[in-house]
């Protein structure tokens, strides 16, 4: 711009030198035809060939934007107002210039001025004026021939702002730095400003880093990967800027174009991801249906806890799968919402998991009879609603009120920044703090509640043969524990690919298992026999609707089997039963163990 005063400072003293001498008529060039104007996609583009030329102008959609172009007077050394043309000014519409390619000049960029007495165009960063068979206007942009217009590496935010995610906001010290890789990018020539033009609701991604990249002739960008080859950026399709939480300047640029950019190999990923969040979601909605199958656990204080854990799972599941196979198609309000509610919902998974093993390791922690009064089971499951619930909308809650708060108010605490890069936290710093930090104290905490279980197990219960009432929660336990391993251990290899970091490639395997987890829950938790019975008697139940209902109901107690949780947490007294005669041990009818039943 102020390359733009001082041009417009000389030609008004030439002007004054001249005393004033009235300027002949000036045809100055509009664009298109009355009752036409350039069409969204000729204003997407960045340069037009012969046949988008051909098809720039368009009838008028809507309310037509008034021609406003700004004039600068050399005379009065000043712009003339809005709308205001000089005299001697005869529009002539539907005038091209007489060359190709042309350059798209955003009029919201302000890049270009008229001058009033000769109707030259000075751009900005140019050093002399354009003729008036070398352009055209329009109500929102100019048509310049591309050599005239050479495009300096732009940046993105006015001098002394960067780019915090989601607006400019006011950093000097990191303006200055991507100013000066910008500058040494240009090796020493002009930067421009500005941002690229989207498309409507699109929104800026992070395509790369500024460091190693080369400016191409004509203004692209070619972005250097380590061990990958380049990618090119066209010239007006990229800007660079200090973004913050990230070292060095960063090259931003349409959604669209940054999701390009990526490799095919990385689009595949997210799809498997997806694929597989999907499918684990189906079998947790499928492990919830065996487990309401079955009224006689639901009492159960494990099923219930249960049930919540595989709920809050299943909910955060569908929502990432939707995320990893949409990519950056969702919109930004949406985006951002989907990720407060994963983040509230996989936090509350784990703090519902971690009540289920601090629930198996209080039943076994001394073997003593754990009879509790079914108000006695209310209480501990409302307790654990407050700490698996509360818990996590505490968090979850914080870094949303965090995220809403504008940076100046928000400068003291690192801000989540959601839907800034996806539809979850913004970098590595935000994710250790507000979800892998709180998710490895627990799995740390599930870890050691499972050694001492399994410990108490293998060391206690096990070996007591006379304490035979045990026997189902031995199992219950190894049914539990699997379940804790599976987690666990998937999980715990997750938040190690996070923190070790390398490539993609060598986590497949695990962000696989953590997609698929849903498979292991339900081999574990839903598909047993006492499910498949249920299932069983349901089906006998629809055939059977013709047949007596006493008959059907006797054949439904007859082969009930109890169910794990049961054995665990239905501990409400029961009268005393009168003593049995013992039958004949020739008669006895074998004991089906627990382990078979779970």
């Amino acid at each position: 711009m102020s390359r733009i005063i001082s041009l417009l400072t000389t030609w008004s003293f030439m002007w004054v030198a001249a005393d004033g001498v009235k300027p002949p008529l000036l045809s100055v060039p509009h664009c298109c035809p009355e009752g036409q104007a350039l069409t969204t996609e000729a204003l997407r583009a960045v340069v037009l060939g012969p046949a988008a030329v051909a098809t720039a102008c368009g009838p008028v959609e809507g309310h037509s934007v008034p021609w406003q172009p700004r004039i600068y007077a050399p005379a009065r050394g000043s712009f003339l107002g809005p709308g205001r043309l000089p005299a001697h000014w005869r529009v002539v519409n539907g005038t091209l210039p007489a060359c190709e390619p042309l350059r798209v000049l955003p009029e919201h960029a302000a890049p270009y001025a008229l001058l009033a007495n000769n109707g030259s165009m000075l751009l900005r960063g140019a050093s002399l004026p354009l003729p008036l068979e070398r352009y055209c206007v329009d109500a929102t942009a100019a048509l310049v021939c591309a050599e005239d217009a050479a495009l300096p590496p732009p940046k993105c935010c006015a001098e002394g702002r960067a780019f915090d995610g989601a607006r400019c906001v006011v950093d000097a010290d990191h303006a200055a730095e991507s100013l000066a890789e910008l500058q040494a990018l240009a090796n020493g020539s002009a930067v421009g400003a500005g941002w690229p033009a989207c498309a409507e609701g699109s929104r800026y991604a992070v395509a790369g880093a500024l460091r190693g990249a080369r400016l191409a002739p004509g203004g692209a960008l070619e972005l250097r990967a380590a061990g990958e080859g380049g990618a090119r950026l066209e010239a007006g399709a990229w800007c660079a800027e200090a973004v913050l939480g990230e070292a060095g300047a960063r090259v931003l640029a349409c959604e669209a174009a940054a999701r390009s950019l990526r490799p095919p190999a990385q689009s595949t990923r997210h799809a498997l991801y997806g694929a597989g969040l999907a499918v684990g979601a189906a079998f947790l909605a499928a492990t919830l249906a065996a487990g309401f199958a079955l009224p006689a656990a639901h009492h159960a204080l494990h099923w219930r806890c249960q049930t919540h854990y595989v709920a809050a799972l299943m909910l955060g599941d569908v929502l990432l799968a939707a995320t990893q196979l949409a990519g950056d198609r969702v919109p930004p309000t949406l985006c951002r919402a989907l990720a407060v509610c994963m983040h509230f919902l996989f936090l509350s998974a784990f703090f519902w998991l971690n009540t289920m093993c601090f629930n198996i390791w209080w039943t076994f922690r001394d073997f003593r009879p754990t009879s509790l009064e079914r108000g006695q089971e209310l209480w501990r499951l409302r307790v654990y609603m407050v700490y698996a619930w509360g818990g996590p909308l505490l968090l979850a809650g914080a870094a949303a009120v965090l995220d809403t708060l504008p940076p100046a108010a928000a400068a003291p605490f690192l801000r989540p920044r959601f839907a800034v890069q996806r539809c979850w936290f913004y970098g590595d710093m935000e994710i250790l703090v507000y979800f892998f930090g709180p998710v490895g104290v627990l799995l740390l905490v599930n870890l050691a509640l499972f050694i001492s279980t399994t410990r108490q197990l293998t060391c206690g219960l096990w070996r007591r043969d006379e304490v035979k009432s045990t026997s189902e929660r031995a199992a219950l336990g190894r049914v539990c524990a699997k379940l804790v391993v599976v987690m666990g251990v998937t999980w715990g290899a997750d938040v190690l690919s996070w923190a070790a970091g390398g490539p993609d490639y060598v986590w497949y395997a695990t962000d696989l298992l953590n997609a698929l987890q849903g498979v292991f829950i339900f081999l574990v938790v839903g598909c047993q026999p006492h499910a498949w019975a249920a299932l069983k008697r349901a089906a006998a139940a629809c055939c059977a609707r013709g047949r007596d209902a006493t008959g059907a109901r006797n054949t439904h107690s007859s082969t009930h089997l109890p169910s794990c949780g049961e054995s665990l947490t239905h501990t409400t007294p029961a009268p005393p039963a009168p003593p049995a005669q013992p039958a004949p041990a020739a008669q006895t009818a074998p004991r089906i163990p627990m382990e078979t039943v779970c």
